[in-house]
């Protein structure tokens, strides 16, 4: 199942992703501005990350794919989905440069809350952000998600280590049905 956002779509992961894939979680400046990347991942590290998402019934993951030529420029993911507690983890990577600044990330995250409350009825959704990740940290405060806490220096990257935000939030502060 595949949903449309504008230029772009939202699809199942594919065999032919790889090679991007592959090429932006590898970019040293990507892996800066993200949490729970490491360097050096192989194609087929990225074929298992594939085959792994895939499979996966505690998540919904996600390709972020140019509507047109199919190309994909991302990943979007609701993790480690609780039914029992109504939560989930969100993860998104943006690993193609040329579609930052176009408000792509903004509808991706505001697609996925959407998803998560309405369509699997959640209720709490937590992501994790390096504080030195201002982009990010402008846009998830934007959209209404909460800083909960800091995890001082639990991140390594380029040599130094990074304080990670907790942050959330709660079907009531996005839809507003208490």
């Amino acid at each position: 199942m595949s949903f449309r956002l504008g230029d772009f779509l939202l699809r199942s992961p594919e065999p032919d992703d790889v090679e991007l894939l592959y090429q932006q979680k590898n970019d040293p400046e990507i892996q800066q501005l993200l949490v729970g990347f490491s360097p050096g991942r192989s194609r087929q590290d990225i074929r298992d990350w594939i085959e792994y998402h895939r499979t996966r019934t505690d998540e919904v993951v996600w390709v972020v794919a140019e509507a047109e030529s199919n190309r994909c420029v991302g990943h979007l993911g609701l993790y480690q989905i609780d039914q029992r507690v109504r939560s989930a983890d969100l993860g998104i990577m943006l690993g193609d440069k040329s579609v930052w600044g176009r408000g792509l990330g903004r509808a991706c995250c505001r697609f996925a809350l959407d998803f998560a409350f309405q369509h699997l009825n959640l209720n709490r959704i937590e992501l994790r952000v390096l504080a030195s990740n201002e982009r990010a940290l402008g846009l998830y405060r934007s959209l209404g998600f909460q800083e909960e806490g800091r995890l001082r220096q639990a991140h390594y990257v380029n040599g130094r280590y990074l304080d990670v935000l907790v942050m959330s939030m709660l079907r009531s502060e996005c839809l507003g049905d208490g």
